[in-house]
């Protein structure tokens, strides 16, 4: 027997899921939706001319949608008595309100509740937020009201909950097809990276600052939990003021890797995987998508942030079109660096993983690789690395109280990084070629 999910972007039916009684999974595009005058794919890893998607792509596409979070579906799964490590049954209860424009629903739901967006948001008091958002950083069962409302899923490893905030600033839950528009995460306390939530708040304003495309970030102080709280970027109104979903999909969905492997280092995407992804792209965005994502590799690593795997990346689709998403989850590591400790890349530089290595032919590779003129990739590189300590400065100014005299710490730690010290990167006479 052969069980069925529908899949909808922004409302209209694009296609289905089916799962076999052997658990193999597949996905077909809806054939009305292939009429349409320019439609969107469901991922790069699924185009249109495709009249069937296979397990071995639909699987790990769906993982993505999920928590890297073992506990959350875990408990997810003992909530809705299916298999956590089955991603079709998560979805059919967690899958109203995924990443990017995608919903999942089941079949036999009437199909009008996709578009349904009347804006029923039940309201949360400031006492039920707080409560909320403490229950985050004392367990891992996190994604809480969400999942217990049958409404959304967000992919990460750190607990977090998406929230949709009223026009009055309070926060709400949707109970209708009303879509999420912030993602709250609370900082856990008495940890290593108690200040995690400042040093992503410092390094995206600092990225903002230098003129990368980012997530809007700011701090909130809830009370009983300091939060970091982002606008989503996969949100828009349109003229009517209606919300609506902006598909988008990470680099691991987009090049066919599942979560488990979104490391180099455990076999998953290369700095060379990702430009064999970009040289697919329709010319008019090719060239952009790559300098894009350039200076995005860039300063991720120019600023420490060792976590910057391909799932930190997305590309924003619509119709034929794709552009890289702003940055998102970027955080420096310098401010945790212990005594000898290096900090290492998530994706190999040229010849090297480690950050203070890397030397002026590592980078030109980098952008040869990645289809740029090697002195324009130089030129990038060098913009960013002078710029970043007042950039830095800047963000951790923007921090309101409590938070000022963290950003601070953070952002000289970060300034302290002797590859932004240095009058120049190591070879910068003597280059190859």
């Amino acid at each position: 027997m052969t069980d069925h999910l529908n899949v909808y972007l922004d409302g209209i039916l694009a296609g289905r899921l089916a799962q076999a009684s052997g658990g193999a999974l597949s996905f077909s595009y809806d054939d009305l939706y292939l009429t349409r005058r320019v439609p969107t794919p469901l991922s790069l890893s699924m185009p249109l001319s495709g009249s069937r998607h296979s397990n071995r792509v639909v699987a790990a596409w769906l993982e993505g949608l999920l928590p890297d979070n073992l506990g959350v579906r875990e408990e997810w799964g003992r909530r809705f008595e299916v298999s956590p490590r089955n991603p079709f049954a998560l979805l059919r209860h967690v899958g109203r309100d995924a990443a990017g424009a995608v919903q999942v629903l089941p079949a036999d739901v009437d199909p009008p509740d996709a578009a349904q967006r009347t804006g029923k948001v039940r309201r949360l008091s400031h006492r039920e937020v707080n409560d909320l958002l403490v229950g985050l950083t004392v367990r891992d069962a996190g994604w809480e009201v969400g999942a217990g409302a049958g409404r959304w899923s967000l992919a990460g490893v750190q607990n977090k909950v998406a929230l949709h905030r009223l026009d009055d600033g309070d926060w709400g839950v949707p109970e209708d097809s009303t879509p999420t528009t912030h993602i709250l995460k609370p900082t856990r306390a008495e940890t290593r990276f108690a200040d995690l939530h400042v040093n992503e708040f410092v390094c995206l304003r600092a990225a903002g600052h230098l003129g990368l495309r980012t997530a809007h970030v700011e701090l909130v102080d809830f009370g009983g939990a300091k939060t970091l709280v982002s606008t989503r970027y996969d949100r828009g109104r349109g003229p009517d003021g209606a919300w609506l979903r902006l598909h988008q999909e990470d680099l691991l969905q987009a090049m066919n890797y599942p979560p488990s492997k979104k490391y180099q280092s455990d076999g998953g995407p290369s700095v060379k995987s990702a430009a064999a992804l970009f040289a697919t792209l329709a010319l008019a965005d090719r060239d952009v998508v790559r300098s894009s994502f350039f200076d995005a590799l860039a300063f991720n690593v120019l600023v420490g942030g060792t976590d910057a795997h391909a799932k930190n990346y997305s590309l924003l689709l619509r119709g034929s079109r794709v552009a890289l998403a702003p940055l998102y989850d970027v955080a420096s590591y310098a401010p945790y660096l212990s005594k000898g400790e290096a900090a290492r890349s998530s994706m190999k530089m040229g010849r090297t993983w480690q950050v203070r290595d890397l030397a002026v032919q590592d980078w030109a590779d980098v952008g040869i690789s990645l289809g740029l003129d090697p002195d324009d990739a130089l030129s990038r590189v060098e913009r960013l690395r002078v710029g970043l300590p007042e950039a830095l400065a800047a963000a951790a100014d923007e921090a309101p109280e409590p938070f000022a005299g963290g950003a601070r710490r953070v952002a000289d730690a970060i300034a302290r990084q002797g590859h932004l010290k240095a009058r120049h990167l190591p070879g910068a006479t003597r280059r190859r070629g």
